[in-house]
Order: C-alpha cells, then sequence, then structure tokens
C-alpha cells in the first residue's frame, strides 16, 4: 500500500513539475496610434481625428442597421436592437408583434413547404394507394395548419387590439 502512495505522489510531483511555467513580468508596448471607432452597426472607421478619410467599407448592411438603431435626428432609438433576422424593437407591444411576425412567417413558410411534399409524394406515388393517400393526408394537413395560422392571427387581433386594447 506505501508503494501505491509513493508512486502516485511522485506521478504528481511530475505533473506539477511539468506543468509549471514561471510568468514573468513584461512592460507591454505603448500604442502608438489612436484605436479605431466603431459605431453600433459594426462599421469601423480607422481615423477618429478626421470622420471624413475611411479606409473601411461599410458593411452591407449597415443602412438598414442605422435606420433601425437611430431616429433620422441621429438620435438612438431606445430599446431597439438590430439582429441577424433584422430590427427587433423590445418595447412590449412592437416585440411582441416582432416575434409573432417571425413565428407566422416560419410556420407559413414550414406549411408551404408541406403542401409541396405532398403533391411531389402524390406525383411520385406511381399508382401505389398507400403513398398516394400518405401525400393526400400530407396536403390535408397542411392546409389546415395554414388555416390554423391565419384563424390564430384574426383571433390576437381582435381580442388583443380591439377587445382589450393591448
Amino acid at each position: 500500500m506505501p508503494k501505491k502512495i509513493f508512486y502516485f505522489l511522485v506521478l504528481g510531483l511530475w505533473l506539477l513539475a511539468i506543468g509549471f511555467k514561471p510568468i514573468h513580468a513584461e512592460d507591454e508596448p505603448t500604442p502608438t496610434a489612436s484605436p479605431p471607432t466603431c459605431d453600433s452597426c459594426g462599421w469601423c472607421n480607422s481615423d477618429p481625428t478626421n470622420p471624413d478619410l475611411t479606409t473601411n467599407p461599410q458593411p452591407p448592411n449597415w443602412d438598414q442597421c442605422n435606420r433601425c438603431l437611430y431616429k433620422d435626428d441621429g438620435t438612438p432609438r431606445e430599446r431597439t436592437y438590430y439582429t441577424v433576422i433584422g430590427c427587433i424593437s423590445t418595447e412590449s407591444n412592437l416585440f411582441v408583434k416582432s416575434i409573432l411576425t417571425i413565428v407566422f412567417s416560419i410556420a407559413g413558410g414550414i406549411a408551404f413547404l408541406s403542401v409541396l411534399a405532398g403533391s411531389a409524394t402524390v406525383l411520385t406515388s406511381s399508382g401505389n394507394p398507400e403513398r398516394i393517400q400518405s401525400g393526400k393526408d400530407t396536403i390535408t394537413s397542411a392546409l389546415f395548419g395554414m388555416l390554423l395560422i391565419l384563424f390564430s392571427v384574426f383571433l390576437l387581433k381582435v381580442v388583443g387590439l380591439d377587445i382589450l386594447r393591448i
């Protein structure tokens, strides 16, 4: 038993020895130029003293991002963020509206793709009645899904906006 403890002790000291590296403090070089200034939309200007002199091109979506984050007079908008999926506002009514727009758009796209998949199943069934029925069921389910989406939007608008005035 003491022999095993000795081996573990030697192994531990060896691991400590190979993992230990002394740290030496070094002086960091002083930057000679000021760092570039970047705006909230990701455009970095290389010369902050002369904003008209730019060497970096604007990002391709900079105009959309700028319209999203700033008002026409140049003041920043409150609780507004530019994301990969577009301009999102976190104000309660605008946030819910933008999230619901995204969710319903995705759901409608999935329903459309389901109709296409069901149609392709029917077209490639080669007369097989099981595959024809499977394709018809897919198309029917997708159409009912689209109707459900349309009626849910209608109900949300009627109940939320007209009745509850949310």
